[in-house]
């Protein structure tokens, strides 16, 4: 479907551009082409870009309905696991903090509150 929408597209311009070119050049077929190539692109290009794009916002909505359909029976099922009571949801503290920062125990000293920046 696509590459017959940028066939007729391409096929569409070129006649427009012959057309365009003829103005400078004289051809004989100079409203032909203009006729050709518009019609192309309004007859042919847009409602096969038209149907693409319908086509396009079906699957979307078909795909988002079915995430929401997953993701609801999933959130009902995890709600019961998600509490603060365990160790694993609660927010996890990296790291020693003296009033100076935040010092990871592999540079931590008591006494030195940031001396790792020095090095």
């Amino acid at each position: 479907m696509k590459n017959s929408i940028y066939f007729s597209a391409t096929l569409g311009i070129v006649f427009l551009s012959i057309r365009f070119a003829g103005l400078f050049i004289d051809l004989t077929y100079n409203d032909l082409f203009l006729i050709i190539g518009s019609g192309i692109l309004v007859f042919v290009t847009l409602p096969l870009y038209i149907v693409e794009q319908k086509k396009y916002f079906k699957k979307k909505q078909s795909i988002l309905k079915t995430f929401k359909k997953e993701s609801q029976t999933v959130k009902a099922k995890d709600k019961k696991k998600q509490s603060t009571d365990y160790p694993s949801f609660r927010k996890q503290k990296s790291g020693l903090t003296w009033g100076g920062g935040n010092i990871h125990g592999s540079v931590a000293k008591r006494g030195s509150k940031r001396g790792f920046l020095k090095h």
